[in-house]
């Protein structure tokens, strides 16, 4: 299904009759500017149509009425926002996509990306910095229909000649590739993530189809399904930091501290990124009867590693997907800072000007937050101390590093050598990924050069913006200053609506039930004391019955499973709705152009349109009901009604009445 027929089931099993409906006046009146409304949507459209992307004007009355016009083409002006704001929102959207499984933000991060693409297979210059030509070559051969894999064949028939698991271990060290674990070589300390099903992408008839191209099968596809599939717990728990040496005592197979050695490292350099991961592999060992034999636990190593190089090197994983992943695994995930660097001397323009506009936005928003700590009835004084001292802390990495351009430090980063085009592709990876795997991982991600950038490798061209714990920083990426998330020329309600929320958000995420087990330092201390933790549970608790009966026809969301990220949606949007109020009334005098909507409305308006989406129902299922895995976040259509819901500005800025359908009898509260 698409995303209509949405059923708020916290309130009732289905929509009202409209005749019956408390807010029925309001409903001619949409009707009658329905037509009229839609007609000048057509006109706006190609307006928009016409516009220059570059255009570095804002909050000028030709952009208000162009803005208006973007979200009017969006929006169902039938349905009455009171009742389904959703709907009323993003109604058109859903019905002008020709396809399902679609979101504004992937539309158009498809567009960004082919525009990125667009510069990686320009032409090598010999004006390029080293690092512009490194990763132009990689990308180009990786795509060429010549690529070579006679290595990748000679490598599977070497692992499948070893006779000890430690002999494939450490051949997988040399090629830069782990088995049964990861590390990620992306945050300082080095963190051990497991290898599951989900993470490698893979499903049963593509591991049926590999393990068919490897030199002999050693009839071990149900233990690499098992394995594949191992699950851990998914409750909430405090996640205490250690080294690995629990794991490498659970994994007696194999001397893992022999085989780290090969990456230069000790156990004291790695902590476990959920210490569940000890249960999810040594479990699914010493569950398995057949591995008490060492033979039956090297043929699952060499069946593993040879699926895993299949997957890593050749087109029989890669089919038709071979351009995403030339684009997604090996530029943008080896190359993310230099790739961003490339994006940022093409698309100069307007970075300035975005630049300090959103970093504007942040100091806005963090000293509205601030405010809400200071009024805060859940919280005590020593409790209010603590918080605002986490964001008196926080940092805020916004667009690119400031040395995004220095070609030493790209190389220093991303890799130290230099590609030739006579190079294989895979000669060419082989190197890299050692250099990654090796070269980063003794120098820690060379703290000297990234600074507080550290952990956030590639962010200019990530559509994401994220927080992180240990550092107590966010990051807003240049990937973020893209519709539906920012746009330089709309008003100020808007970009606060959007990207304003966004970096609320981000912020919130000090807070919730992982960040309040962090200090302002960003080390594992308790943020609250007994009596605020307690207050700060039973709010936690409102959020998760109130979202445990959200659900799509027979689906219901999991309330605990998706707490964290429905605590920070709804600590986002007040605290961005607070800090647009302050930044109107610190412009100048505000009028908007855009065919009866006010400033308010498009504060909500644009918020509600950057989830506009259109899945299948088993899409829908499969992204955000299955319980095969953690579903971390909610549907996007209940990212936009459940902090609607609790949110008494929203009620105000449309007419709604208090029994409408998008009023809540107990409205939820973050701090």
């Amino acid at each position: 299904m698409g995303s209509g027929g949405v059923q708020y089931k916290a309130e009732e099993s289905k929509f009202p009759n409209l005749k019956t409906s408390p807010c029925l006046f309001k409903n001619l009146l949409f009707g009658l500017m329905a037509a009229f409304s839609l007609c000048v949507v057509a006109v706006m459209t190609w307006i928009i149509s016409k516009s220059a992307y570059q255009v570095k004007t804002s909050d000028t009355p030709e952009n208000d009425v162009i803005s208006a016009a973007y979200l009017l083409s969006n929006m169902d002006l039938s349905v009455d926002p009171c009742e389904d704001f959703y709907q009323y929102a993003c109604g058109s959207w859903v019905r002008n996509q020709w396809k399902d499984d679609v979101s504004a933000i992937s539309l158009e991060g498809d567009q960004y990306d082919e525009k990125i693409q667009k510069y990686l297979k320009e032409d090598v210059l010999d004006t390029d910095l080293v690092s512009y030509k490194n990763v132009k070559l990689i990308y180009q051969k990786c795509l060429s229909d010549d690529t070579d894999v006679t290595d990748v064949t000679d490598w599977i028939d070497k692992v499948f000649e070893f006779s000890t698991a430690e002999e494939v271990m450490n051949f997988a060290a040399e090629l830069g590739v782990f088995v049964l674990y990861e590390v990620n070589v992306e945050l300082s300390p080095l963190r051990m993530d497991p290898i599951s099903w989900y993470t490698m992408g893979l499903n049963e008839e593509m591991i049926s189809t590999l393990i068919d191209g490897l030199p002999e099968d050693l009839g071990q596809k149900d233990n690499v399904l098992k394995f594949m599939n191992a699950r851990i717990s998914l409750e909430p728990q405090s996640l205490t930091e250690t080294t690995i040496n629990d794991f490498i005592e659970h994994t007696t197979f194999v001397n893992l501290t022999e085989h780290f050695k090969t990456f230069g490292l000790a156990p004291s350099d790695v902590i476990l990124a959920d210490p569940r991961l000890i249960q999810n592999t040594s479990t699914f060992f010493s569950n398995n009867d057949n591995f008490a034999d060492s033979g039956e636990v090297l043929k699952f190593l060499k069946t593993y590693m040879g699926i895993s190089l299949q997957r890593q090197f050749t087109r029989l994983a890669l089919g038709e997907r071979v351009v995403e992943m030339c684009y997604l695994s090996f530029a943008t995930t080896y190359f993310g800072f230099t790739v961003g660097s490339l994006m940022l001397d093409r698309e100069k323009a307007n970075y300035t000007e975005t630049l300090a506009t959103v970093q504007e936005m942040v100091s806005v928003i963090t000293e509205e937050y601030r405010q809400i700590v200071r009024q805060s009835e859940l919280l005590s004084q020593e409790g209010k101390n603590s918080a605002i001292s986490k964001l008196d802390n926080l940092e805020v990495l916004v667009g690119a590093a400031p040395w995004i351009k220095n070609d030493t430090h790209l190389r220093k980063l991303n890799f130290d050598g230099e590609l030739d085009e006579s190079m294989s592709f895979i000669t060419m990876y082989k190197l890299v990924n050692t250099f990654r795997q090796r070269g980063r991982i003794q120098d820690l991600l060379h703290p000297d050069v990234l600074g507080l950038w550290e952990g956030t490798m590639g962010p200019q061209i990530s559509l994401n913006a994220a927080y992180n714990q240990i550092k107590n920083s966010i990051t807003i990426p240049i990937g973020a200053f893209i519709p539906p998330y920012f746009d330089i020329k709309w008003p100020l309600p808007m970009k606060y609506g959007a990207l304003g929320s966004i970096i609320g958000h981000e912020i919130t995420h000090a807070f919730d039930q992982d960040g309040m087990l962090y200090d302002s330092r960003g080390s594992q201390n308790d943020l609250w004391s007994s009596k605020d933790s307690k207050s700060m549970k039973d709010e936690q608790n409102c959020l998760i019955k109130q979202y445990n009966g959200f659900g799509h026809q027979d689906l219901l969301i999991n309330g605990t499973q998706t707490l964290n990220e429905n605590f920070a949606d709804n600590g986002g949007l007040p605290v961005a709705y607070k800090a647009y109020k302050k930044a109107v009334k610190s412009q100048k005098a505000f009028k908007i152009h855009g065919l009866g909507l006010t400033p308010d409305m498009l504060f909500f308006l644009s918020y509600a349109q950057m989830r506009c989406y259109k899945y299948s129902y088993e899409e829908l299922a499969f992204s955000y009901y299955s319980t095969d895995y953690e579903i971390k976040y909610s549907p996007p259509d209940f990212r936009v009604v459940g902090p609607i819901k609790n949110s008494h500005h929203f009620l105000k800025a449309f007419s709604c009445s208090s029994n409408c359908k998008m009023a809540s009898s107990q409205r939820c509260k973050t701090l």
